[in-house]
């Protein structure tokens, strides 16, 4: 089963949220093989990225990685944080569409 990633970028040196990639398949089956390759991207693993379940139990379902980079347009550095979360499945969006009739403005 492959492995979907979706990442989260934290300018962990000002404290917020710069960026966030789609859902996409990730090209790994294993969470090992996985887990490694986001190490060697993003730096060492500070902890575990957690979602609440309905029944308010913390499940984990990710990593946070950190790593000390430059700004792409200039020389001075930050603390990227990058939390990854990890998906089975891509999501699934259920569309309803509501649309106008003239018969609408009949109650008015």
């Amino acid at each position: 089963m492959t492995i979907y990633i979706e990442e989260i970028f934290v300018d962990a040196s000002e404290g917020y949220i710069f960026g966030r990639s789609t859902i996409y398949e990730s090209g790994y089956n294993n969470p090992g093989d996985l887990f490694r390759e986001l190490q060697r991207e993003y730096g060492r693993c500070v902890g575990r990225v957690y979602v609440d379940s309905p029944d308010g139990q913390a499940i984990p379902v990710g990593w946070s990685f950190i790593k000390r980079v430059r700004y792409p347009d200039s020389p001075p550095t930050y603390l990227r944080e990058v939390w990854v979360l990890l998906y089975k499945k891509p999501p699934t969006v259920e569309r309803t569409y509501h649309y106008y009739s003239r018969d609408d403005d009949q109650g008015e």
